[in-house]
C-alpha cells in the first residue's frame, strides 16, 4: 500500500484521505491550524446529494432547507427580483461542525491528522512531486494531495512545466467579512435573504440573512476592504434592514474566496489539487463545499484504480476528466457569467433590471450551481433577443454581444477537452483554456 500525504485540512482532502485509509493506504494529513481553530464560524449550504455521492453518512444535525433569495437592484424605482427556494435540495450546516465531522470520519478510518504542522513547499525530484516540506522537515511519500486552500504554498511553488499553478489575479477572488448580529423585534422581512447589488461590479456586493434569533451579514469585495469600509457597508445594510441589531454575537472573520474557473490542470506526477487549492468553488456564490467533497471522492476513486502505484499524470487523468465532465465545465459557465460584473457600472446594473434582461428562471439556474441552460443554442438565441431588447443602450448591447461571443468560443474549448491523456493534446487544450479566461477579463 502507498504512503499518501494530504497538505491541509480542506473538505476534499479529508474525504479523499478517508476513502484511501479505508482501502488500506497509509494517509497523513498536515494542518497548520490548531484543531479548535479549523473551519469558519459561519453557516453555509451545500447540495443535498453531496454526502450520498461521496458514500459518507449524513450527520444528524445537518438541517434541510434553503433560503429565498432576493436580489436588490441599485435603483429605487426597480423591483427586487426574488428567487424561490429549491425546497429540500440543500443542507445548511455550521462550517466548524462540518469540518470537525469530516476530521472525525477520517480519524475513524485510520487517517493520522497532525495539527499545528504547516506544509510550506513541495519536494520535487526530477519530473515528480515526491513529498512536502513541513515545518522545515522533508516528508517523502508516494502521492501528495494538495488541500491547502486558494493560496496553497504547494501549488504555487510547482515548476511551470507541470502546468498546474495559476497565479491569482484581480477578480479571481473576493475578500469577505462575515459576522452574526443580534435580531431586533422588528417584523420579519418579506424574504429573509437580501442580496444587495448597489455596488459597482468592480467593487463587490453585500447580503443580510434574517433568521429567528440572529442576522447574518456578509461584505464581499474584489480587493481587501479596510475596517472603515466594512463598517460603512454594515451600516448601510443595517439601515435597509431594521431586523439587524447592533450587537455582534460572533464571527467577524475574514477570508479569501476563489470565484473563478477551476484550475485547467489538476494533476501532475505524484500530485493532485482538490478544493480551494484547485479553485473548486461555485464562482457566483463562493461556496466550495459540494464541489470539494465530490471531487475528493473522484480523486480517491482514481487513486484506488492505480493498483501499480504509479500515481503519475496519466493514471490521475481520470480524476481530471471526471471532475470537468461532472462539475468543472458547469463551474466554467458560471465563471464566464461572473466575468460580466467588472464591466458593469451601478447604473448599468440598474438598467439591466429596468429592461428586465435577467429573468427569475435564469438566476435560479445560476444559483443552482450551473448556467447550463444559458450555454445551449436556445440560451444563445435568448442572449441575442436580449441584445434586441437593450434598444439604444450601446454599452449594454456591447456587453451582451461579448457574452454571446464568449459562449460560442467556450463551446469549442469544452468540446476539445482530451478525454484520454496525451501530453501534447493536454498542453494544447490547457493553453486554449487559460488564454480564453485571460481574454475575457476586463483590462486594467
Amino acid at each position: 500500500m502507498a504512503k499518501i500525504v494530504v497538505a491541509g485540512c480542506g473538505h476534499g482532502g479529508l474525504v479523499a484521505a478517508t476513502k484511501l485509509a479505508r482501502a488500506g493506504h497509509e494517509v497523513t494529513v498536515y494542518e497548520k491550524a490548531p484543531r479548535q481553530e479549523i473551519g469558519h464560524p459561519q453557516s453555509d449550504a451545500f447540495d443535498y446529494d453531496t454526502f450520498t455521492y461521496a458514500d459518507l453518512p449524513v450527520a444528524p444535525y445537518f438541517r434541510r432547507g434553503g433560503n429565498v433569495i432576493t436580489f436588490v437592484p441599485p435603483g429605487a424605482d426597480n423591483e427586487p427580483l426574488t428567487i424561490p427556494a429549491l425546497e429540500n435540495e440543500s443542507y445548511i450546516v455550521d462550517r466548524k461542525e462540518l469540518i470537525n465531522y469530516l476530521v472525525e470520519l477520517a480519524e475513524e478510518a485510520g487517517v493520522e491528522i497532525l495539527f499545528e504542522k504547516e506544509a510550506t513547499a513541495p519536494i520535487i525530484l526530477g519530473n515528480r512531486v515526491a513529498g512536502i516540506v513541513v515545518d522545515g522537515e522533508k516528508i517523502y511519500c508516494d502521492m501528495v494531495i494538495d488541500a491547502c486552500g486558494v493560496s496553497s504554498p504547494i501549488r504555487s511553488q510547482l515548476p511551470d512545466f507541470m502546468g498546474v499553478n495559476r497565479a491569482v489575479e484581480k477578480y479571481d477572488v473576493v475578500h469577505s467579512y462575515r459576522a452574526y448580529f443580534s435580531r431586533t423585534d422588528a417584523p420579519d422581512p418579506r424574504h429573509n435573504y437580501q442580496l444587495y447589488l448597489q455596488e459597482d461590479g468592480t467593487v463587490g456586493f453585500s447580503w443580510l440573512i434574517t433568521e429567528i434569533d440572529r442576522t447574518d451579514a456578509l461584505i464581499c469585495r474584489f480587493y481587501y476592504p479596510e475596517d472603515s469600509e466594512v463598517l460603512d457597508a454594515l451600516r448601510i445594510v443595517q439601515e435597509k434592514n431594521p431586523q439587524m441589531g447592533k450587537d455582534m454575537i460572533y464571527g467577524g472573520s475574514r477570508s479569501v474566496i476563489p470565484v473563478c474557473q477551476p484550475l485547467g490542470m489538476l494533476v501532475a506526477d505524484g500530485y493532485a489539487a482538490v478544493g480551494d487549492s484547485a479553485f473548486m468553488t461555485i464562482p457566483v456564490k463562493g461556496s466550495g463545499i459540494t464541489y470539494s467533497i465530490k471531487a475528493g471522492k473522484m480523486l480517491a476513486d482514481c487513486i484506488l484504480k492505480d493498483t501499480e502505484g504509479f500515481f503519475d499524470t496519466e493514471s490521475l487523468w481520470e480524476y481530471q476528466r471526471r471532475f470537468f465532465k461532472e462539475l468543472g465545465f458547469g463551474a466554467c459557465h458560471l465563471a464566464i457569467i461572473k466575468n460580466i460584473l467588472p464591466y458593469l457600472t451601478t447604473a448599468q446594473v440598474d438598467e439591466i433590471f429596468r429592461l428586465k434582461l435577467v429573468s427569475t428562471e435564469e438566476i435560479q439556474d445560476i444559483m443552482s450551481n450551473t448556467a447550463n441552460a444559458i450555454f445551449t443554442p436556445k440560451g444563445l438565441a435568448a442572449t441575442r433577443e436580449k441584445i434586441r431588447l437593450a434598444g439604444n443602450n450601446t454599452v449594454i448591447k456591447d456587453i451582451l454581444s461579448s457574452i454571446a461571443v464568449w459562449i460560442g468560443k467556450f463551446f469549442v474549448i469544452e468540446a476539445a477537452f482530451p478525454t484520454k491523456y496525451d501530453r501534447s493534446d493536454m498542453q494544447k487544450w490547457l493553453r486554449r483554456y487559460n488564454n480564453f479566461f485571460v481574454s475575457i477579463k476586463k483590462p486594467e
